[in-house]
């Protein structure tokens, strides 16, 4: 049975990019046998929006599939045949089209006297050179000052205890019995617990913190602050210790 093979461009001038673009295979509509649309989907500048359709038109059949093209410039698409399936269920397939399709440019054409002509070709840029011999003579005088400011640090001994300095005055001595004997035994307490916490913190021992915990129970207290007047003795003895450098 002879069949008519059509592909038309439904529309009025040339698609562009972005359009949508129906590509129309017409075909006579064979008798007994049932026509489907066979699934399309192209790779490359031309792809399907969606599925094929089936239009009759009197005794032939319009195959539309919807399309768009991405690229300006002419496109070959192989575009495929229908599936003709008999009574008996056996299924037959039209051979593929192929058509040229001619997308347009969105962008309008320029003259081409209005482009710029070609710059000559750039000379060759020179790039400085790097070198790391700055840093290295850094690096060098550094060490060379460096090493033997180490070695005279290390040499030069322990440093004296505070005691035995020179020109260090010993702590004053408070008038405690004075205090004790006016019944101010608060204000033995206070100054006991100020002579603990003047104590550098590098000498700060465990004896001497749950000494001064002590003391500030009894200052502060609800108590009689008499009974703590041995740990104010303490205290005083402590620091004078700390200060020397001996072990608390």
């Amino acid at each position: 049975m002879p069949l008519l093979l059509l592909l038309s461009l439904l529309q009025a001038q040339s698609p562009q990019v972005g359009d949508t673009v129906w590509l129309v295979r017409t075909i006579l509509a064979p008798s007994g046998r049932e026509v489907r649309v066979a699934a399309w989907n192209p790779e490359g500048a031309i792809e399907t929006l969606g599925p094929g359709v089936l239009v009759r038109r009197g005794d032939s059949l319009d195959i539309r599939y919807p399309a768009v093209g991405w690229l300006p410039g002419a496109h070959t698409v192989e575009v495929p045949g229908p599936v003709l399936v008999s009574p008996d269920g056996t299924t037959d397939s039209m051979p593929a089209m192929p058509v040229t399709i001619t997308i347009a440019s969105i962008l309008p054409e320029l003259p081409r006297d209005s482009l710029p002509p070609p710059q000559p070709e750039a000379s060759p840029v020179l790039r400085p050179i790097e070198t790391a011999a700055p840093v290295l003579i850094l690096l060098s005088f550094a060490a060379l000052l460096l090493v033997p400011l180490h070695f005279w640090w290390h040499r030069r001994g322990k440093p004296l205890p505070a005691a035995a300095a020179p020109g260090v005055a010993p702590p004053p001595q408070l008038p405690l019995a004075t205090w004790v004997a006016a019944g101010e035994p608060r204000a033995v307490l206070a100054a006991a617990a100020a002579e603990l916490r003047s104590i550098e913190t590098g000498k700060v021992t465990a004896e001497s913190v749950a000494l001064l915990g002590r003391l500030d129970d009894a200052l502060f207290g609800p108590g009689n602050a008499a009974h703590a007047l041995a740990d104010a003795e303490k205290a005083l003895e402590l620091t004078a210790r700390l200060r020397r450098g001996e072990p608390g």
